[in-house]
C-alpha cells in the first residue's frame, strides 16, 4: 500500500503536467480557430468625413455663443459645396469664397476630445473649425469657448 502510494506521489506531478500540456495546446487550437473570425468581423462600415462631405449642403441654423439660434428656411440661397478637394460657399446665391479644403484628425482644445478639423485654403493658423457629417446633417463647430456653429442640410 505504501508503495503505490509513492508510486502515485512521484507520477502525479508528470500527469498534472501533461493535462496542463493538453490544455494549453487545446487554447492554443480554439484561438487559432477563433482568430480569423474576429478579425472578419471587426470591418468599419462607415465612410469617412472626407467622403461623406461631398455635395451641396443648404444652411438650416446658424448658432453663436452670444446670440440666440437663428433658423434658415429652406430654399435660403445659403449653400456650402464640396468636391473631392475644392469647396464654394454661397451666401443669398452669390459665391462668397472658394478655394481648397482638407480635413485632419485634431483635438479639440476645449473639450480634448479628436474631431474632423476643416482647414480651407491651406490657412492651418487662423480659426479652428470642426466638421461633422451624420446622415444628411454636416454641422460645423469653432473652437472657442463663445464659438458658434452651423448645421447644414445635404440637398444634393
Amino acid at each position: 500500500m505504501i508503495r503505490g502510494v509513492i508510486l502515485h506521489a512521484t507520477l502525479y506531478p508528470t500527469c498534472l503536467s501533461l493535462t496542463k500540456q493538453k490544455m494549453y495546446r487545446n487554447y492554443f487550437k480554439l484561438v487559432i480557430i477563433l482568430l480569423p473570425f474576429c478579425l472578419v468581423s471587426c470591418k468599419k462600415e462607415s465612410t469617412s468625413v472626407s467622403e461623406a462631405i461631398i455635395g451641396t449642403w443648404e444652411l438650416r441654423t446658424e448658432y453663436s455663443g452670444w446670440v440666440p439660434a437663428k433658423s434658415f428656411a429652406p430654399g435660403n440661397g445659403n449653400y456650402m459645396k464640396f468636391s473631392k478637394a475644392t469647396y464654394q460657399i454661397d451666401t443669398n446665391h452669390v459665391l462668397l469664397k472658394s478655394g481648397s479644403y482638407s480635413i485632419v484628425k485634431e483635438k479639440f482644445n476645449l473639450t480634448g476630445k479628436i474631431g474632423n478639423r476643416i482647414i480651407y485654403n491651406g490657412e492651418e493658423y487662423g480659426n479652428r473649425t470642426f466638421v461633422d457629417v451624420v446622415h444628411d446633417s454636416l454641422t460645423l463647430s469653432e473652437d472657442a469657448a463663445d464659438g458658434g456653429g452651423a448645421l447644414y442640410i445635404r440637398v444634393q
